[in-house]
């Protein structure tokens, strides 16, 4: 039987998307025969940015889960700022104009480097050699962010040579979009990216889950590893599409997850805000449901009015409904164009109509499945004329059909198929 030691930060009940990878492809391993170990951190000493105790119910019986303590500085930094304030995923809650802020991510990027979660580090490397040892492990994989945990796996890759260390980036890392954010000095920028470098060279394989992000790692080191990396993407379990929810009766356009001011998605809403223009007796809604930024929200209100409706972060099951009630789904892509948000492949399992602002990666897959359409930022007329048909098509009672057979791919039971084989 392969076995498998899996260390992941975020974890049930830890809610939102990086929880949900190695949740659900833990699973899957573990139904084709992969004995699966996870180590992870103890909620109560966790500094988790969303809750979502729904979540357990998807730990596989046979995934053993082990929960570590951990010294997490960032619990302290609501104190300092207050709790509102403390950075929430893609940081979409960040005013970096506010003389405090800066302190706190001058403190965060310069003193717990490569992030506030590596305090995790000690605690989590000592329970991985204890398992290693009794288990018998072959095979480690460390998944980040936060990258903090890849310094786990370096230090057991140093101890236990003969493992094979499987290292999972779910986003880049120096590379990420809001890096320049953080504040970092020319001295712990260099260490940031010298620990990226050790990473990428010292480990026997690399997953990421796009074609961009793989180049992206290759940049920071003069070795090849193009032969030992693969691009697996994020998916989607099916087991959580099988009841579907009816469709709203009105035209419902529906957001979910984060949204900071770096994804710049005023075109679409400049769009929209001439569909309801040009046809203001139509029943148009727009639904966020999420964390948006405040500068953001404020420019939704002005386009759209009472049309445009924000609701708070809701359980992973809520958010397949709302998904599955909308007409339209909008997906903003931020950063590079290797950035896949891992709601795309929801939303395409979801089999809703996807507007996409930004092209790369995600337009590419969005297309392969004939699932909609993607708009660069300066296409507002082209955004509109593909909004007034979907609204056309709403009032006909068509959908538009995606190509199932592709959508399938992206299913988290093929992924760990491909996972298991490179185990």
């Amino acid at each position: 039987m392969k076995k498998v030691l899996i260390l992941s930060y975020y974890w049930p009940p830890s809610g939102g998307a990086g929880v949900q990878r190695w949740l659900k492809l833990s699973a899957y391993l573990a139904d084709l025969g992969v004995e699966v170990h996870v180590i992870t951190v103890d909620e109560l000493k966790a500094s988790y940015m969303q809750w979502d105790e729904t979540l357990l119910n998807d730990v596989h019986p046979k995934v053993t889960v082990y929960k570590t303590d951990s010294f997490e500085p960032i619990n302290y930094y609501a104190k300092l700022v207050g709790k509102k304030n403390v950075p929430t995923a893609g940081f979409s809650n960040v005013n970096n104009s506010n003389w405090k802020q800066k302190l706190v991510n001058g403190i965060r990027s310069n003193f717990f480097i490569p992030d506030p979660r590596v305090g995790w580090k000690k605690y989590a490397t000592k329970k991985a050699i204890e398992l290693i040892d009794k288990h018998t492990i072959q095979t480690v994989i460390t998944t980040s962010p936060p990258h903090s945990t890849q310094l786990i796996g370096l230090s057991l890759k140093r101890k236990f040579p003969q493992i094979k260390w499987i290292v999972d980036f779910r986003d880049p890392w120096t590379d990420i979009y809001y890096y320049e954010l953080l504040g970092h000095t020319t001295v712990s920028k260099r260490l940031d990216a010298n620990y990226e470098r050790k990473v990428v060279e010292k480990a026997d394989q690399i997953i990421t889950v796009g074609h961009k992000f793989k180049d992206s790692f290759q940049s920071k080191t003069s070795q090849n590893i193009t032969a030992k990396t693969a691009v697996i993407p994020n998916g989607y379990d099916p087991k959580d599409f099988v009841i579907e929810s009816d469709q709203n009766k009105r035209f419902t356009i529906s957001y979910t997850g984060t949204m900071s001011d770096y994804y710049q998605p005023e075109v679409f809403f400049e769009a929209l805000a001439d569909l309801i223009k040009k046809y203001p007796s139509e029943p148009i809604d727009f639904v966020f449901i999420g964390t948006v930024s405040a500068k953001i929200r404020a420019y939704v209100v002005e386009k759209l009015g009472h049309q445009a409706t924000f609701l708070p972060p809701v359980t992973h099951k809520d958010i397949v409904t709302y998904m599955q009630q909308s007409h339209v789904l909008l997906l903003v892509t931020q950063g590079s164009e290797g950035t896949i948000p891992g709601k795309t492949f929801e939303y395409l399992a979801a089999k809703r109509t996807i507007i996409c602002i930004g092209k790369g990666d995600a337009a590419e897959a969005i297309a392969k499945c004939n699932a909609g359409e993607s708009f660069e930022r300066n296409q507002k007329e082209h955004i509109t004329a593909y909004l007034e048909k979907c609204l056309t098509d709403y009032k006909s009672g068509k959908m538009n059909q995606p190509n199932l057979a592709e959508i399938e791919k992206l299913s988290r039971p093929y992924q760990a198929k491909a996972i298991f084989d490179l185990l």
